[in-house]
């Protein structure tokens, strides 16, 4: 019946596991639980997780290099038994005990279902919350329900909680190409919609505990961004703040958003890593980033 797969790197998610070995149990179906973890150097983590081994129907496997998420989820999907495939970001937490449940209830054989997420930071109040970049962003631009979600299904594949049937995943499979952080959800979206396959998202929350802090999160996007402009023939379409940055290279206006980047990125920047993150400079500091790769790669050089 059903496969939980989750890649995880640097982090001990056994309490995780053991949630939804729980809730697997209850149900009486046939079911497995694979961590896989992504070559880690953290032995921290690696011995938390080796007691998944101990349980029933569960299993932890160490990787010997890093290979990248996408990798990591092609692995995890070839070592599968069963026919349903649940692929779980490791640092997530059911909101309820009916979680595994719903998935199990919504499969489909022809049919990606995705999930929902809600976020906190652990240890904070909502007002000291809203200093961390991650946070807000998350909250206006992630923490969105099913039906908001299923009117633009494939605009933001939810890698991070999506139940898909095995014989759909070996027909996709995700994009090894990317090997760091940013955007193989989005491919593996845009593959999907190209295939025609359908996606159809459930109100089926888990919270996802935010650990980054602004600055880490800055770090990632802006690997992100480097990703999509490296594989901008793939990407097209599907990442917004790409599409417009290419739009406005078009209208030969780049060379005046490479300008204002250069004269106030580091205010940008000193926003975002501030109290009072603003999400509308958020946009504008990817937008003058992407125009500063875009013009490094059109000069020969390496981004």
């Amino acid at each position: 019946m059903l496969s939980i797969l989750i890649p995880t790197y640097r982090l001990d998610c056994s309490a995780f596991v053991r949630e939804l070995a729980i809730q697997a149990e209850a149900l009486g179906i046939d079911y497995e639980i694979i961590v896989s973890d992504d070559g880690s150097p953290d032995e921290e983590s690696k011995a938390g997780n080796r007691i998944i081994n101990s349980w029933p129907h569960c299993r932890f496997v160490e990787l010997d290099r890093n290979g990248g998420r996408a990798h990591n989820c092609n692995h995890l999907a070839s070592l599968a038994q069963h026919d349903y495939l649940l692929f779980l970001d490791s640092d997530l937490m059911p909101c309820d005990d009916r979680f595994v449940a719903r998935y199990v209830q919504a499969a489909r054989p022809d049919t990606v279902i995705g999930g929902t997420i809600r976020f906190r930071v652990p240890g904070c109040s909502e007002s000291e919350a809203m200093s961390n970049l991650r946070y807000v962003y998350a909250r206006v631009r992630e923490e969105r329900p099913a039906e908001e979600r299923n009117r633009d299904p494939y605009a933001h594949f939810p890698g991070f909680s999506c139940l898909i049937p095995r014989d759909i995943f070996n027909r996709v499979r995700y994009c090894e190409e990317i090997t760091s952080y940013g955007y193989e959800d989005t491919l593996f979206g845009k593959e999907l919609q190209a295939r025609g396959i359908a996606l159809r998202y459930i109100d089926n929350p888990v919270f996802h505990d935010i650990t980054d802090s602004s600055e880490t999160f800055l770090k990632k996007t802006e690997t992100g961004l480097t990703n999509a402009r490296r594989y901008q023939h793939l990407m097209e379409g599907h990442v917004r703040i790409l599409d417009i940055q290419q739009r406005l290279k078009r209208a030969g206006l780049q060379p005046a958003v490479r300008l204002f980047f250069a004269l106030f990125g580091g205010a940008l920047r000193r926003n975002l890593l501030g109290q009072h993150p603003r999400l509308r400079l958020f946009d504008l500091y990817k937008l003058g980033y992407l125009a500063r790769l875009d013009h490094r790669l059109s000069s020969g050089k390496a981004i």
